[in-house]
């Protein structure tokens, strides 16, 4: 999560923002929290019968939502306070890396 609160005028562009980075990634979703004033990343983890998260399975789901939140919080920054439209702010979000160099 992180703390976010975006200017009433702009909770339209900002909710169409957070739909294009939804867009954008698998693994799960942002979702934003009005009440509480935050932007928080969803991952789900579906577990049933006996089974458990394994170690590797959190560090995983805490990874992931790590890497989301640091790749899009830019492009959440310019679209509520830097008046850029959601389309414009998203071009400053990280490109996700694949493979290794």
């Amino acid at each position: 999560t992180f703390e976010m609160e975006p200017p009433a005028h702009r909770m339209p562009q900002v909710y169409e923002l957070m739909n294009l980075c939804n867009d954008m990634v698998w693994t799960g979703s942002f979702s934003y929290w009005a009440q509480q004033k935050m932007m928080v990343w969803r991952y789900g983890l579906v577990l049933t019968g006996a089974q458990y998260a394994t170690p590797e399975q959190v560090d995983h789901l805490i990874s992931s939502a790590m890497m989301a939140c640091e790749r899009f919080y830019p492009a959440f920054q310019l679209t509520a306070w830097g008046e850029q439209s959601p389309a414009e702010a998203l071009n400053v979000a990280i490109a996700e890396a694949y493979g290794r160099a």
